[in-house]
């Protein structure tokens, strides 16, 4: 009785109120004064539905004493005998002790439980069943028995079927067979009609207390007779008679109603905000077609008491639509709403319609006023192609009311990006590769002894366990990507299974206009969870950055982890360089094709100075050292009637995991067979330059159950030699213990012998048990083998069609950039003197084409001593694979003192003693510009060298990479791996993040010059605004997401033009880990107007975190304010820039406002730096001064919590209320109110049910206290709700 008292007081004392059963009962309660005792008490009862009331004593008219609530209770009888005290029976409640009543008979017990067993939901979801089927027969036999419409317009009742029908025939017909009902609604669509309600004279409770008044509009679905589902409802105001509500609703067309929709408008007063426990006051039935062709409409509520008062229906239809029909004559009726043959489809083009064939003067509403002013109109958001790059809008609208009285219209959107997936996807493809390409490294290296094998088989291990995680994880995007979901809920946030998609990832969308200004605008924002890897345990790990700081500290102690870094930069710059001379060579054969002489000398040069960097990145000393590793580590040749080694027959099976180079990175070589990775009898050591797959080849899709298998064999061969090594150690020990001392010199030269042997016996005999049904190359094996001999086979009968640079052939191969286990590299220097010779050959036939066949060679590097080394010598039956030009000696010295003269070449000996020294150099000699006229065909051979000489570059600089990582601590290997992989997690949802707001703002709005200036000259801002608290797990989550958005700054954006019939344009992203590249599909209009050429550019990312829960105040601020002042600096250093271009976010029309707009931004920026220097808790003033900056120079925005559902939906709501304050003229006094309807009927509420299914925040009463003011949801908004 503590909850609702009077309420329930008012209802067990009131006369009038019809109570299912009363009588004298006698309840046994507990009651305790020194001691617990149970007290017979007997009084009159009453039974209303599913509470029982018992007053304090006989007398039927006394006061309540309390009331038992009969849920989730049975009604049983034990005894049916009477006892002393009479018959009793007992209330059995599933979670509480059982109540003992006693009657004074047994008709009397027998009624009590029947009364009681009928008050159950089970027997009222009866009954409702009943009266439902009732009512659609009632009704049935009274649409049959009505013949006569009557003035039931004017009565405001819903019009007749039949006369609907029969008034426009051939419309209802055609939109019967076109228009679907109830189908997602089009962002571009023009509504039928915009309808703002307010009610009158609405009646009072029982103690003359106003209602909290609630509109909830309701529609028959087609085909049903008595079936109404709920559309639309408004805001909930408290203690009013009349109401008028902010929350309009729309109604379209692509949802299924028409002019006959049957519409019913129903008030509830709403008593208990929490549980939203209402009742309905009245009601009131309408046809869409009456409201569309009315301007305002007055209706009485009906309720079984009688009237209750009136509801105002004040609509707005897109008059353009009528007025140009009529002007133009082409009136055409659909579903009977009079519209033009094409109506228009946003508010640009309504704009244009209304000007040419409207005379009517424009108007505004007055939400107070009555009656309205005619000719309001309706505007609708000029959404562009935001349909093309989003998915599953809902939307919510408003009518506002400004400070002078005019009306603001608002519109709220939320959508899924169709991106959430797709980005991911293509990031984990270039992950796989990557773990591929290493796999391929170490396996090339070939079989080490000692130690060395066992660090390899920790590499494998580890590079296998992540390939299978990141196809593991491709195979479950793409499988979510089937299912056709496109955002990852909040309350699946730990599952591993998808934890690169981004977290609830939304575009909220606001679009406003002040017809009295003249101004409209749109607000888009980016709500996403925080970019983290989620443990499902709760286990804290420091976040990124204290993970990258150990990191740091371990490579300080290690002395080669410089090295391995260094080399692995090297690698991608070999990389990079040979992808940008093979494009620079293709668009040279190109131009060659065409003849284009002058076009090609700048292509030349800048071929010339790549190659020159390419010549200089690689110290002869490091690949010295490397070699010398490998030579003296690797294990010898088998004999050809020994098995293979566990080691040889893994990296064979790796074969099966179609170890390949991605597209861009590797270009076609010439097509041979391929290699066995382990060739026996007689057959030479070949370089492995290439081979092509042929159509016999694996699928491109991983087998996971190959991967786990192989790992396992990999992990247990692992597991195998560490127990060889520690029996071994303790062989050692014991031997050295039983040993006589007199033969300790003896001993000295006897240990190298067994540790031989059982090296020998580890590697063909001691193999682990789990081997037996991968390694074997039958088609039973869990591992899908490839059969080599089979795929020479093809490769030998398909023809030898490819060609240099032949586009279609350019992907790569197990073999094509990475050494063999068996193949022996090649010196540095010889592999820098082919280059340097193809090039000078290259270069001295462009400038012979060009007309400068006088030009001596060129200079590509200065002459080095050439180092002697140790310990190798190329086998006797190979011979060095040299590339030379035409008439050029191989021997290295001599190639150097002849290609790199600078000076004329001597004449020959036996040249005639008149003529002048000839000048030029031998590369062109016995050429003719006149007679040569395939300029492509001169150009091939060289070009193709060129390129032979840069795969065998790549493939050492590879080589010297593998040998680095080997010798690098194993600890720190796992270290950086697991660093690596959540750093991948995070930026994966970076970046997906991104990418759909770029292309929002490229396709969902409009792209003027100054933008597209912006993008070519500075890049766009991206502000990240973070309410995250340095509490708990959070910590971590603003660690990783620190990191995270600083690597988004090395990511290349560009911007290509879309296909034409491109219906979902998708960004694609190629390049490696260190350099990514993101291809932007644009509308053609987007692109610079002088030659349409692609726009490349970066971004510059800010972060902002201040914490707002209860959890800021017991966390630390120290790293946090630090952390938001360096970001301040960058936003400055941003400004500063964005000034020196003068461009003006906001286009203002005169060079004043531009002024202004400068001043205000710069002031901004200034009480920015004094915010963020203060030590205020919780000085939300840093996020909201730093979105004004963003909005005034046109950046993109984002706002990220734990999970983007509760504290970002506070936020957002926030910062949309700011924008029509300060844009729009909202006044201040009405922000408040405002705010709550966005909150709690806008689309972040619906963004909360999409999440966890529940219409509530998850906020508890502390909780909401410690939010500050302007953050706290309104009362019933929030609840106990998982997050």
């Amino acid at each position: 009785m503590r909850f609702n008292t009077s309420e329930l007081a008012s209802l067990a004392t009131n006369s009038l109120t019809r109570f299912d059963k009363e009588g004298l009962l006698i309840l046994t309660e507990r009651q305790t004064i020194f001691w617990r005792t149970d007290v017979k008490l007997e009084c009159w009862c009453k039974l209303r539905g599913n509470l029982l009331f018992y007053l304090k004593d006989k007398n039927p008219k006394s006061s309540v004493a309390g009331v038992l609530v009969l849920e989730n209770c049975r009604p049983s009888i034990h005894n049916e005998e009477p006892e002393a005290d009479g018959y009793v029976f007992d209330l059995e409640f599933k979670d509480s002790p059982s109540q003992r009543i006693v009657t004074h008979s047994a008709a009397e017990r027998l009624d009590w439980v029947r009364c009681i067993q009928a008050s159950s939901n089970q027997q009222i979801d009866l009954q409702i069943k009943q009266l439902e089927d009732q009512i659609a027969a009632a009704t049935a036999a009274k649409r049959a028995e009505s013949a006569a419409m009557g003035n039931r317009i004017d009565q405001g009742l819903p019009l007749p079927a039949t006369v609907c029908h029969d008034s426009c025939p051939a419309s209802t017909s055609a939109a019967a067979a076109v228009e679907a009902p109830f189908e997602d609604p089009e962002l571009s669509e023009l509504p039928i009609c915009e309808t703002a309600i307010s009610c009158d004279s609405l009646p009072l409770d029982s103690f003359g207390r106003a209602p909290n008044p609630r509109v909830v509009c309701s529609v028959l679905q087609p085909g049903e007779d008595y079936l109404w589902t709920q559309h639309a409802r408004t805001e909930l105001l408290e203690r009013t008679r009349a109401p008028s509500f902010l929350c309009t609703m729309r109604f379209l067309r692509s949802a299924g109603f028409q002019a006959s929709s049957r519409l019913r408008f129903t008030v509830y007063d709403v008593r208990e905000r929490v549980s939203l426990t209402s009742l309905p006051l009245g009601h009131a039935e309408v046809a869409l077609g009456v409201i569309q062709d009315t301007t305002r409409l007055r209706l009485p509520l009906s309720s079984p008491s009688g009237e209750c008062g009136s509801i105002t229906l004040t609509s707005w239809a897109p008059e353009a639509a009528t007025e140009l029909a009529s002007a133009s004559g082409l009136d055409r009726a659909v579903n009977g709403l009079t519209q033009p043959t094409q109506p228009p489809r946003s508010s640009t083009q309504f704009f244009q319609q209304a000007t040419e064939g409207s005379a009517r003067p424009k108007g505004h509403r007055r939400t107070q006023s009555l009656p309205p002013k005619l000719g309001v109109r309706l505007f609708v958001p000029q959404q562009c192609g935001v349909g093309h790059v989003c998915i599953n809008p809902i939307q919510h609208s408003y009518r506002l009311q400004s400070s002078l009285g005019a009306d603001i219209s608002v519109l709220e959107t939320l959508l899924e990006s169709r991106l959430c997936c797709a980005v991911p996807q293509q990031l984990l493809s270039i992950w796989i590769q990557r773990e591929k390409e290493l796999l391929q490294e170490i396996s090339g290296m070939g079989e080490l002894n000692g130690e060395w094998r066992w660090r390899q088989m920790n590499l494998l291990e580890e590079h296998l366990r992540l390939l299978k995680d990141y196809s593991q994880a491709k195979q479950n995007i793409q499988q979510l990507m089937r299912d056709g979901v496109y955002y990852k809920r909040s309350a699946v946030k730990t599952d591993e299974a998808l934890e690169f998609l981004p977290v609830n990832l939304h575009v909220q969308r606001m679009w406003a206009q002040n017809d009295a200004l003249h101004r409209r605008g749109v607000l888009d924002i980016v709500t996403v969870g925080a970019f983290t890897r989620h443990d499902a345990k709760g286990r804290k790990c420091g976040g990124l950055i204290k993970l990258l700081q150990e990191s740091k500290a371990w490579k300080l102690e290690q002395s080669n982890a410089c090295k391995v870094q260094a080399a692995n930069d090297a690698v991608q710059a070999t990389k990079q360089l040979r992808k940008e001379i093979v494009e620079l060579m293709s668009q040279l054969l190109q131009l060659a094709t065409q003849r284009s002489a002058r076009d090609m000398m700048p292509l030349c040069n800048e071929m010339i100075n790549k190659t020159q960097t390419l010549l200089n990145i690689w110290e002869p000393s490091i690949v010295e050292e490397a070699v010398t590793f490998i030579e003296r580590h690797r294990i010898i040749e088998e004999p050809d009637n020994e098995p293979l080694s566990p080691f040889r027959k893994i990296t064979q099976q790796l074969s099966a995991l179609e170890l390949k180079s991605p597209e861009l990175e590797d270009f076609a070589t010439p097509v041979v067979a391929p290699p066995d990775l382990w060739p026996r009898g007689g057959q030479p050591l070949m370089r492995s330059n290439s081979w092509h797959p042929s159509n016999t080849s694996p699928s491109s899709s991983l087998d996971i159950n190959a991967i786990d298998s192989l790992q396992h064999v990999v992990k247990c061969y692992n597991a195998h030699l560490r127990n060889l090594e520690q029996q071994q150690q303790q062989e050692e020990v014991k031997e050295q213990q039983l040993q006589p001392q007199h033969l300790e010199a003896g001993a000295a030269a006897v240990p190298p012998q067994p540790q031989c042997e059982l090296s020998e016996e580890a590697t063909y005999q001691s193999l682990p048990p789990s081997w037996e049904g991968v390694a074997g190359a039958s088609s039973t094996a869990p591992v899908q083998l490839i059969d080599l001999d089979e795929m020479v086979k093809a490769v030998r009968k398909r023809p030898q069609t490819a060609s240099f640079l032949d586009t279609k052939l350019m992907s790569s191969s197990p073999s094509a950039n990475y050494y063999r286990p068996t193949e022996e590299p090649e010196p540095l220097d010889l592999t820098q003197l082919n280059i340097e010779a193809s090039v000078m050959c290259l270069v001295s036939k462009l400038k012979f084409f060009c007309g400068r066949s006088d030009s001596p060679a060129i200079r590509l590097r200065h002459p080095k001593v050439p180092l002697k080394r140790e310990g190798f010598a190329v086998a006797p039956q190979q011979t060095p694979d040299v590339i030379a030009a035409p008439d050029v000696i191989v021997e290295p010295t001599q190639q150097l003192k002849l290609d790199l003269a600078p000076g004329p070449l001597p004449a020959p000996p036996t040249a005639p003693a008149p003529a002048p020294p000839k000048k030029g150099n031998k590369f062109t000699d016995g050429l003719d510009l006149s007679l040569t006229t395939d300029w492509v065909g001169e150009l091939r051979p060289s070009m193709r060298k060129l390129r032979h000489a840069m795969d065998r570059l790549l493939k050492t600089a590879r080589l010297m990479h593998s040998v680095q990582r080997l010798q690098q601590d194993v600890r720190c290997n796992r270290l950086q791996a697991s660093i690596m992989y959540r750093r991948d997690v995070c930026f994966s949802q970076a970046l997906t993040a991104l990418v759909s707001a770029l292309m929002v703002r490229l396709w969902g709005r409009e792209v003027d010059v100054a933008y597209i200036s912006l993008l070519r000259e500075l890049g766009p801002l991206a502000y990240f605004e973070g309410l995250l608290s340095l509490y708990g797990s959070e910590t971590d989550m603003w660690s990783d997401m620190c990191i995270a958005i600083e690597d988004l700054s090395a990511v290349s954006f560009t911007l290509v033009s879309a296909a034409q019939d491109e219906v979902q344009p998708m960004p694609r992203i190629t390049g490696s880990r260190q350099a990514l590249e993101v291809l932007l599909p644009v509308p053609e209009h987007a692109l610079p107007a002088t030659g349409r050429s692609s726009l490349s550019f970066k971004i510059t990312p800010v972060f902002f975190n201040i914490g707002i829960n209860e959890k800021a105040t017991l966390g630390q601020t120290r790293e946090q304010q630090r952390s938001n002042l360096d970001n301040y600096l960058r936003l400055s250093q941003y400004f500063s820039r964005y000034r020196k271009l003068g461009l003006n976010a906001t286009c203002a029309a005169d060079a004043d406002a531009s002024v202004s707009e400068w001043d205000a931004l710069q002031s901004l920026l200034g009480y920015m730096e004094q915010q963020l220097r203060s030590t205020v808790s919780k000085n939300v003033k840093v996020l909201h001064l730093a979105e004004d900056a963003c909005r005034l120079m046109g950046g993109l925005r984002f706002t990220s919590c734990k999970s983007a559902k509760d504290r970002t939906g506070m936020a957002v709501t926030l910062e949309q209320c700011r924008v029509l304050v300060r844009e729009f003229q909202l006044p201040a006094k009405q922000v408040p109110y405002v705010l709550s309807t966005m909150r709690s009927e806008g689309t972040r509420m619906d963004n909360v049910f999409k999440n966890i299914g529940k219409h509530k925040y998850a906020f508890n009463l502390p909780q909401v206290i410690m939010l500050p003011a302007m953050y706290r949801p309104p009362v019933g908004a929030y609840g106990k709700a998982q997050t």
